[in-house]
């Protein structure tokens, strides 16, 4: 009887298992599509060739006109800018460099970066990342990580024509860069780092999925082509592209990624970091958890409780915070002034 009834299994197991095995088979298959599928990449960890500034300070004015000129539709008072603090051409003891965020330009924290500047008796340097500040939208979602990183070296390089020492202040996504930069060999020498609001990661955990296996993809279908919607400000629609390709995205979280991954050991300079708790754009947590990481034995991290600006993020700056504006510069140039 055991013996009937112990071949009876055997037979049905016999029966299953090619059901079986082909349902595993199938399985397997999926997960090796998946993981398999396309892949935001980061691509070379190098900027894209540029030409190089001009040696001489007093020729740096009219090579930025030429660069600038070359792209015909940027806005009104968006483009690569020096504020030279005496005479043009003249170099001072500090130059401040200022890298803005994603879709924003140097108007986003404006007054700050010239505040700090002049509490510093600097040259001002901000500069204008690819593809943002311009008429036409779809140009966000031409840049790749390489043109930024290469605005970011080119930034430092005019910095450096301006002034005997480099005070990087860097926000969101320009923060981002300002990290990649400080872990490498060409931003050695920068005398001082500032992040406001590093972008370490968004606050909505959806954006992650962009960098895994078909993400770009599920990115695309979910947002469709373009995303954004305009303000209902005026100046805010100047200063930001509000609406911009879904594609632009990916580049930012490549950068993200690659920022997050690294091992910033390397990234020796003092470094100060202003945040909000309170942030609805980056993660602040995401800020607390990379921060140790960073190599440097002069850093400070300095949470900010006075900035008025909804949703935390641009922290001072007449668009959205021009109360905080004061007290940040004065922070920034008390801190730069102990280096």
């Amino acid at each position: 009887m055991k013996q009937s009834m112990l071949g009876a299994r055997m037979q049905r197991g016999q029966a299953r298992s090619p059901v079986f095995r082909a349902v595993l088979f199938g399985m397997v298959l999926a997960l090796a599509v998946f993981f398999l599928g396309p892949v935001n990449e980061f691509g070379p960890d190098q900027p894209a060739q540029r030409e190089a500034p001009p040696a001489h300070p007093a020729l740096i004015d009219e090579w930025l006109a030429r660069q600038e000129a070359a792209v015909p539709d940027i806005r009104a008072g968006l483009h690569k800018q020096i504020t030279w603090y005496g005479s043009p051409g003249e170099r001072t003891d500090w130059a401040v460099v200022y890298l803005h965020g994603f879709t924003a330009s140097r108007l986003e924290t404006a007054p700050l970066a010239l505040q700090v500047a002049q509490g510093l008796g600097a040259n001002l340097y901000e500069t204008r990342l690819t593809g943002h500040g311009r008429s036409d939208p779809q140009a966000m979602g031409e840049a790749t990580v390489q043109d930024w990183l290469a605005d970011t070296v080119e930034a430092v390089q005019v910095g450096r024509l301006l002034g005997d020492r480099v005070l990087l202040i860097g926000v969101s996504t320009g923060a981002t860069l300002g990290t990649w930069l400080g872990n490498r060999e060409e931003g050695q020498g920068v005398a001082g780092y500032v992040f406001i609001s590093p972008n370490y990661g968004p606050k909505d955990k959806k954006s992650e999925l962009i960098n895994q296996p078909w993400g770009m993809r599920l990115a695309l279908h979910l947002e469709g082509d373009m995303r954004g919607q305009p303000s209902e400000s005026a100046i805010e629609n100047h200063a930001w592209t509000q609406v911009y390709p879904t594609r632009a995205l990916f580049p930012m979280m490549a950068l993200i990624k690659r920022v997050r991954e690294s091992d910033l050991s390397g990234f020796t300079a003092p470094l100060l970091v202003l945040y909000s708790e309170a942030d609805q754009t980056v993660d602040p947590e995401e800020i607390k958890a990379l921060f140790p990481r960073i190599g440097s034995t002069r850093k400070s991290l300095e949470a900010v409780d006075y900035s008025e600006a909804q949703g935390q993020h641009v922290l001072a700056g007449d668009i959205r915070a021009p109360q905080a504006t004061g007290r940040m510069a004065d922070r920034i140039v008390e801190w730069a002034r102990g280096l």
